[in-house]
């Protein structure tokens, strides 16, 4: 069965970014700066949010929640980057709905935010990037998920959409 695929637009904004920031390091992948520096977005985290985050596209805002740790929140943007790219027009903000990623699991039943969540990990964790990870360090989770500045829960179900694991539960 072949790999789960991820968005190519998300590789899109990398090869963008890489070609206007050529000296930056590309792991782990700066997403605040791809949000404000090529992105025009602001982002900002507030306590007591409600949520994992939100995007106001009218503002050109990324609100997260500053109570996450900071893998999860760097997920959080990376998810409403795609929010941006995917479902907004982005470079129009064609769209007044502010988009909102949930704590709750619920919110995966839900195409858009599942859409968002696949464009994240494509972004944070680059296909073309997981595989020469993994063919220097093996698919050793703990390893991945710190040089990618990512939770462990979102490494291993990387790994698994990308068949380099055999489950989310058995890395």
């Amino acid at each position: 069965m072949p790999p789960r695929p991820g968005d190519r637009r998300a590789l899109d904004v990398l090869v963008d970014y890489e070609a206007i920031y050529p000296d930056r390091t590309p792991l782990p992948v700066p997403v605040v700066s791809i949000a404000e520096d090529l992105l025009g977005l602001r982002v900002h985290a507030a306590p007591d949010l409600g949520a994992s985050g939100l995007l106001a596209p009218h503002d050109r805002l990324i609100l997260i929640n500053a109570d996450e740790p900071l893998e999860r929140q760097r997920f959080t943007i990376a998810h409403e980057i795609g929010h941006w790219i995917v479902h907004c027009g982005a470079r129009t903000g064609t769209t007044n709905a502010t988009l909102c990623r949930a704590v709750s699991e619920e919110s995966h039943t839900d195409l858009r935010e599942r859409e968002a969540d696949s464009f994240g990990a494509e972004l944070l964790m680059p296909t073309p990037h997981v595989y020469e990870a993994v063919a220097v360090t093996g698919a050793n989770v703990d390893i991945l998920a710190e040089t990618f500045a990512v939770s462990r829960q979102a490494m291993t179900w990387r790994l698994f959409n990308l068949r380099l694991s055999r489950g989310p539960e058995t890395p």
